[in-house]
């Protein structure tokens, strides 16, 4: 199929992720055919409908070009950007890629961690050579850069705390947390990748996404305590007190994921512009007042199976 030809279906990769959990749904929902791509099965059960094509990275990007399978027309990218840089040049068809990447190329690009440098620095180097490729495919990118997300208990961060609260019953922070915030929930990011698979005013459309509400995260984890059935206190202390206490209790397994490089940040103000997405795509978010299910991981009946090349 060329890519004069209509088709409707959409890669999505990072299926398995928080965004993808409320992705799969909304693509569903408005007429589009999904193909799913996971390098592995999820450890938990996930919330996905029924009837989207499941595939791991490796078979999709090995099929055969008389397949007889839909060839896809657009790519939502929640996953490495390498991978969404493979898939473009598979697929010959694609009109547009939608493709998430990461504020942090910016809040952590001076980080006092050289794997935090190295790391953001990769993820900024893949978003030129993505830039350059679907130029040269005249392939339409929407380069999205979120904020800190959550909604469904699948992040690294508010949901870390979240479940650090309810078994324990504190929430350590430093006495110094008035950096600001702008939490985003992975089904506003879901929408912003729907509508962004419509835009034709440019082959570029980059920016930030950004939640409804600017908090301080003192703030930010104070509603995060508040949210769930047991009683959670809030205990700051000193950030260089709080930093090595989340380091014995990581060594202990206690505070996994919890690091005194997050203590540093938490007086840092990690805000920015979204003006490009609400303007150009009329995208909104909704303020940050989360319940106890953002940081549920969502339970679907049975495992999720994905099925192998050839089977």
């Amino acid at each position: 199929m060329s890519k004069g030809q209509s088709s409707r279906m959409v890669l999505v990769t990072g299926a398995s992720s928080q965004i993808g959990v409320f992705l799969l749904p909304l693509l569903q929902e408005h007429g589009f055919t999904v193909r799913a791509l996971s390098r592995s099965a999820p450890s938990r059960p996930l919330a996905v409908s029924a009837g989207v094509c499941w595939a791991r990275p490796e078979s999709e990007l090995s099929l055969a070009p008389d397949t007889g399978l839909e060839q896809p027309a657009f790519l939502v990218s929640a996953g490495p950007p390498s991978l969404a840089r493979s898939l473009l040049e598979r697929h010959g068809t694609l009109r547009t890629a939608v493709v998430f990447t990461t504020t942090s190329i910016f809040s952590k690009a001076e980080s006092g961690s050289g794997p935090e440098r190295a790391q953001v620095a990769e993820i900024k180097a893949q978003e030129e050579l993505l830039k350059s490729q679907c130029r040269a495919q005249g392939v339409t990118l929407v380069l999205i850069r979120p904020t800190l997300i959550y909604g469904c208990g699948l992040d690294r961060n508010v949901s870390l705390l979240y479940r650090f609260g309810q078994k324990h019953g504190v929430i350590p922070l430093s006495s110094r947390a008035g950096g600001l915030r702008q939490p985003v929930h992975a089904a506003d990011l879901a929408g912003l990748a729907l509508s962004a698979l419509g835009f034709h005013g440019a082959l570029l459309l980059e920016g930030q996404a950004c939640g409804g509400s600017t908090l301080s995260y003192r703030e930010m984890v104070a509603r995060v305590a508040a949210c769930g059935p047991r009683r959670v206190r809030l205990l700051r202390l000193p950030p260089a007190l709080l930093a090595g206490a989340l380091k014995l209790l990581s060594a202990a397994r206690i505070a996994r994921g919890l690091t005194s490089a997050m203590v540093r940040r938490q007086s840092q103000d990690l805000v920015f512009d979204d003006r490009v997405f609400r303007q150009t795509l009329d995208w909104r978010s909704r303020p940050f007042t989360p319940s106890a299910s953002d940081f549920e991981i969502p339970r679907a009946p049975g495992e999720l199976r994905l099925p192998q090349h050839g089977a």
